[in-house]
């Protein structure tokens, strides 16, 4: 199989029909697909049922959240790129798998675009929506993992998502296997996916800032806290590729720049 889909689910049966819908309308045939239902009670494995010859893998039973859930997946998975279209979340259109497969790719991780709600909402992360990514990109801004596809090979190289995180151990996952590991990544520049959002990380600020704040300090065990607070304001670290220290050192330029130039410091 060229692509292996892993949705997960948990009680939310009009969301995973919109998923399957969206799954089974595809052009594109080269995949197999593989659901994860948390043991839901909404009627979600019941519609799962109805579903079971299209699944080359399936179960309904507790388990302990979504990276769970999506690792769970993963070894079940044959494909030569895995995506994860979970519940809730559809393709752009039912041709963009043809599209994206239309031609070969050797990369380790694919990614494009996602719009939010719906093919007409906003554009999620457009930052990371380049040719090229560093390390620093990963500070503030991710890859949607519904608009990705990762090889399954480097599942088995560096390791499933990391459980200890409930909201962002994606995010951990592709920085540490591109700003880190330096796998090869390409750019489609296409929406490939729309998220229907209400997710966890909208609804639980608090956590997410704790979270964030220590997945900085995972990915970037070695900078000082006054680069953490210099990446996080400015942007135009995004455009280049410099070496810690070299960005250290721009930032407490700009800093004083943008102290002497600015009414509001004087």
């Amino acid at each position: 199989m060229k692509l292996s889909i892993i949705t997960i689910n948990l009680n939310n049966r009009d969301g995973l029909k919109r998923t399957i819908d969206s799954v089974v309308a595809q052009t594109f045939t080269d995949y197999e697909w593989i659901v994860v239902d948390g043991g839901s009670d909404d009627g979600s494995k019941e519609l799962l049922e109805q579903y079971m010859d299209r699944f080359a893998w399936w179960c309904s039973e507790p388990d302990g959240g979504i990276y769970y859930a999506m690792n769970k997946g993963i070894p079940h998975a044959t494909g030569e790129y895995i995506n994860f279209m979970n519940s809730g979340d559809v393709f752009a259109s039912n041709t963009i798998l043809s599209e994206v497969f239309s031609k070969p790719h050797d990369a380790d991780v694919l990614f494009g675009l996602m719009a939010r709600g719906t093919i007409d909402g906003a554009i999620v992360w457009p930052k990371m929506m380049k040719k090229q990514l560093h390390w620093c990109d990963f500070f503030t801004s991710t890859i949607n993992h519904q608009s990705a596809f990762i090889k399954r090979e480097v599942f088995l190289k560096y390791g499933l998502y990391d459980e200890s995180y409930m909201l962002y151990a994606d995010w951990k996952h592709f920085a540490q296997i591109i700003a880190i590991e330096k796998v090869s990544h390409e750019f489609i520049p296409e929406i490939i996916s729309v998220y229907e959002g209400g997710g966890k990380s909208e609804t639980n600020p608090v956590q997410c800032r704790l979270e964030l704040a220590r997945l900085r300090k995972d990915i970037y065990p070695g900078l000082d806290e006054e680069t953490y607070r210099q990446l996080y304001r400015q942007d135009v670290i995004y455009k280049y590729k410099w070496s810690t220290f070299l960005c250290k050192a721009l930032y407490r330029v700009c800093s004083r720049i943008q102290r002497w130039s600015s009414p509001y410091y004087n």
